[in-house]
């Protein structure tokens, strides 16, 4: 029976193939077709041997000058288009290269003379530090100990003058003398990071940028010990240097409308001070670390000196940035000139250079596409019946996407990529209810209440289900539909099951930790979303508990790492073993 019916259906496709050739030639040839008249000699009917005639020599010779003028064209277009561009690129390349490096020279000096005044700043500090440190260890009596301190200051703040106070801490860390009137309130000091390290070092101490306790200005503290003639620790004797007083340094500096100039720390690069042209007087970012990748990326390859272009973190503006190291201290100073003023011209250059190419490339394609389109016309004419055969014969025919006729949900045609794909013979299908294809009856009915009822409305239905093999192994078909007539129904079934397999390996690789198959911390804190936002709708707790294992390392060094491993997996296993279903175990790194 089967073959019976593959042998008519051939039969009528064949038949179909040659009413529709003898149709398309009394077209060509405006004749009127009655259906009888047999087909001209040249047309190779099915079954029958290829034959060659004048009729196919001059098609051959037809269809041939224009894919050669095409490609000739086509040649010729892209070699001047290529010319053209290189030729532009390389002048603009040429161009950018002498703005960057005058940008680049001009803000490597601003860097450098601004690392240089800072340098001397801090320098004339520590000297004057130094100077009272000296003089009151030389102070043998006790009683001349505050008078001696008072003159050293009072001679000390002519010198200093850029500082905002001079300032005395005894050994608790509370401030005695004052450059200033007298605070109503005590001030102490004992708790700063840069009392502690000025107290164990015989040297000037610079601390990062803090906010001061007298007046609440961003500022960083100079600090060296006091050591009395009896060699006891006395307290401290401090330097305070504003913020406002650097940006009124970099103020003086030559940045341009849109330029930057910044003091940061070495390591945390917290800020000091910061001026920009656009934002003069701006605090923002002051003590933080908001800075770019980019200026962390050429920091870790040389930390001395260097620059780079990318857009500044705190004002969101692209800038050349040359950055110098304070020498002797702890501070980078970041000088950056703004692209869009040092490149302004460049880019106006680059719009210019590109109109022209592609007035250029554009007015020879155009009459490259008039003269194509001519040989073109008659080209597409001779070969559109040819081509739409064939295209049909692969699209049914194809290896890749399964198709079936349907008549009240039963096969009644079906290509051979369906077959290939549900593991069916060729024409097994035929006459089978697809039922036998779907996993269970929920997904048949599903299937055809919801995709007919698309269908019916005028539309297509297109969903991805999981459907059952000849020998009954699930796989993913992504399965899409449409109306032929009223009775019947075109489908199209892709064999997608590897790529949700991939799917789903992907998905385990990116939320599962490798060793021990646990939720990784990505998935542990969208879990943890998840069932703090639970938990406030139900007005319940939620418990959070964190733990690592005691005594791991000496394991991983006395036995390997392959049994820290092991004891992890083992850790993993028994956690999950002992916590209820809805409860969840998670890695974040190590052994936590």
């Amino acid at each position: 029976m089967d073959s019976e019916r593959r042998q008519k259906g051939n039969a009528r496709r064949g038949s179909t193939y040659t009413r529709f050739i003898r149709c398309w030639m009394a077209r060509r040839s405006r004749r009127p077709y009655n259906g009888d008249t047999d087909p001209p000699a040249w047309i190779a009917m099915p079954g029958a041997p290829p034959q060659r005639t004048p009729m196919l020599d001059r098609r051959a010779i037809g269809t041939t000058s224009p894919a050669r003028l095409r490609r000739w064209l086509v040649a010729g277009n892209l070699a001047l288009a290529l010319t053209l561009s290189a030729a532009a690129w390389l002048s603009l390349r040429n161009a950018r290269e002498g703005d960057e490096s005058a940008a680049q020279l001009t803000a490597e000096n601003l860097a450098a003379s601004m690392s240089g005044e800072v340098a001397a700043e801090l320098r004339l500090i520590d000297n004057a530090l130094a100077t009272v440190a000296e003089r009151y260890a030389k102070t043998a009596h006790a009683a001349d100990r505050t008078r001696v301190l008072a003159q050293m200051l009072d001679e000390q703040r002519e010198l200093l003058r850029h500082v905002s106070a001079l300032r005395v801490a005894d050994a608790t860390g509370e401030v005695l003398v004052h450059g200033e009137a007298p605070p109503t309130t005590p001030i102490r000091l004992g708790d700063r990071s840069y009392f502690d390290r000025g107290a164990r070092r015989d040297a000037t101490v610079v601390s990062e940028p803090l906010r001061c306790r007298v007046t609440g200005e961003w500022c960083i503290v100079a600090a060296r010990r006091l050591i009395n003639a009896d060699g006891q620790f006395d307290g401290i004797v401090l330097t305070e240097l504003t913020s406002a007083h650097f940006a009124q340094l970099f103020s003086g500096m030559e940045l341009g409308r849109s330029g930057a100039m910044a003091m940061r720390t070495n390591d945390s690069f917290l800020l000091v001070a910061r001026h920009s042209v656009s934002e003069p007087g701006s605090v923002k970012g002051l003590g933080e670390a908001i800075v770019s990748d980019a200026l962390r990326a050429n920091l870790k390859r040389n930390p001395d000196r260097g620059w780079y272009v990318t857009t500044t973190a705190l004002d969101r503006v692209e800038r050349i940035t040359a950055y110098r190291r304070v020498p002797g201290y702890a501070f980078t100073m970041y000088a950056g000139l703004s692209t869009g003023e040092y490149l302004g011209a460049w880019y106006r250059q680059c719009a210019e250079l590109a109109g022209l190419v592609a007035l250029m490339v554009g007015l020879i394609g155009g009459i490259s596409v008039l003269l194509y389109r001519g040989q073109k016309r008659e080209h597409d004419g001779r070969l559109a019946a040819d081509r739409t055969a064939r295209e049909q014969a692969l699209m049914l025919e194809n290896d890749l996407i399964g198709m079936a006729r349907l008549k009240d949900r039963v096969v009644l045609w079906d290509n051979r990529a369906l077959g290939r794909i549900l593991g069916y013979a060729p024409g097994e299908l035929r006459g089978q209810s697809m039922r036998e294809l779907y996993l269970d009856e929920a997904t048949f009915d599903h299937i055809g209440r919801v995709g007919y009822a698309a269908l019916r409305a005028g539309g297509r239905f297109r969903t991805q289900v999981q459907m059952r093999r000849k020998d009954g192994t699930p796989l993913w078909i992504d399965l899409s539909g449409s109306l032929v007539s009223e009775d019947e129904s075109l489908w199209m079934l892709v064999d997608i099951d590897a790529l949700k397999q991939s799917e789903e390996k992907a998905y385990g690789m990116a939320f599962r930790d490798a060793l021990t198959g646990l939720p990784n911390r990505r998935l542990f804190e969208e879990k943890l979303v998840d069932a703090q936002a639970a938990a406030l709708r139900a007005d319940r707790g939620l418990a959070v508990c964190y733990l690592d294992l005691d005594g791991f390392k000496p394991v991983n060094d006395r036995h390997g790492h392959e049994a820290g491993d092991e004891v992890l997996r083992q850790v993993a296993e028994r956690l999950q073993q002992t916590l209820r279903a809805n409860d969840i175990v998670a890695r974040l790194g190590g052994d936590e």
